[in-house]
C-alpha cells in the first residue's frame, strides 16, 4: 500500500505527530487525523503552489508527497538529522550554545532567507525559533531550514496570489520572529 512506516516519534506540534520513516532514512512524515488536518492541507496545497510556479526556496525541506489512510494524513518531507559531518540543532537551542562568531553568521542566513521569501513571495506563518533548524558544518552555521507553518491561513489566501499582500504578511511574521528570536540571543552568555 505505502512506501512509509512510522518509526521514532521525533515531535509534536498542535496538529501533527512527527516520526521518522522506516523505509527512508532521508524523509520524515507528519501524521494528523483527517478530522484535525487544516494545516496539513493548507501546506500541501502551498507545496503544490510552489511547484507549479517552478519555486524551490533554499529553506524549505523537500516535500516528498501525501498518503492517505482511513482516518489520516501522512505528510511526507526531507529529514534533516545529526551525522558525522552535520550537526542539526533548532535555532532556540543553537543560539544558547552559540559564540559571538556564529551568531554573525547566523544572523547573515536569517537576513538572506527573509531577502528570499520577500523575492519570492514565501509566506511561513508560523515563525518561531523552534520551527527553525540550523544546519552546523565545520563548526558554522552552513544552511537554516523552516519545517514548518507554509501558506497563508486565511480562508481566501490572497497573500498567496499578491506579493503585496504577501510582502506586507513576511513583514509582520518575520517581526514576530526575530521579537522571539533576539529573546533568545539575549539570554546567552557572549564570547
Amino acid at each position: 500500500m505505502a512506501d512509509f512506516k512510522l518509526g521514532k516519534f521525533l515531535g509534536r506540534g498542535v496538529e501533527r505527530f512527527c516520526y521518522e520513516n522506516l523505509l527512508n532514512p532521508d524523509t520524515c512524515l507528519k501524521v494528523s487525523k483527517k478530522s484535525f488536518s487544516k494545516q496539513t492541507r493548507r501546506e500541501v496545497s502551498y507545496f503544490n503552489l510552489l511547484k507549479k510556479r517552478n519555486i524551490t526556496p533554499s529553506f524549505m525541506p523537500k516535500f516528498i508527497g501525501l498518503h492517505e489512510t482511513d482516518d489520516s494524513y501522512i505528510l511526507e518531507q526531507e529529514y534533516f538529522r545529526s551525522t558525522d559531518t552535520v550537526k542539526v540543532f533548532t535555532i532556540q537551542k543553537y543560539v544558547s550554545l552559540a559564540s559571538d562568531e556564529d551568531i554573525a553568521v547566523l544572523d547573515k542566513l536569517l537576513a538572506d532567507i527573509k531577502q528570499e521569501m520577500l523575492d519570492y513571495n514565501i509566506i511561513v506563518c508560523d515563525l518561531r525559533t523552534t520551527n527553525f533548524l540550523v544546519l552546523v558544518e565545520n563548526e558554522l552555521p552552513s544552511r537554516v531550514v523552516i519545517f514548518d507553518g507554509y501558506g497563508s491561513p486565511e480562508f481566501i489566501p490572497l497573500p498567496n496570489w499578491f506579493k503585496c499582500l504577501g510582502n506586507r504578511k513576511i513583514e509582520r511574521q518575520w517581526g514576530k520572529f526575530m521579537r522571539f528570536y533576539n529573546i533568545d540571543k539575549s539570554r546567552r552568555t557572549p564570547t
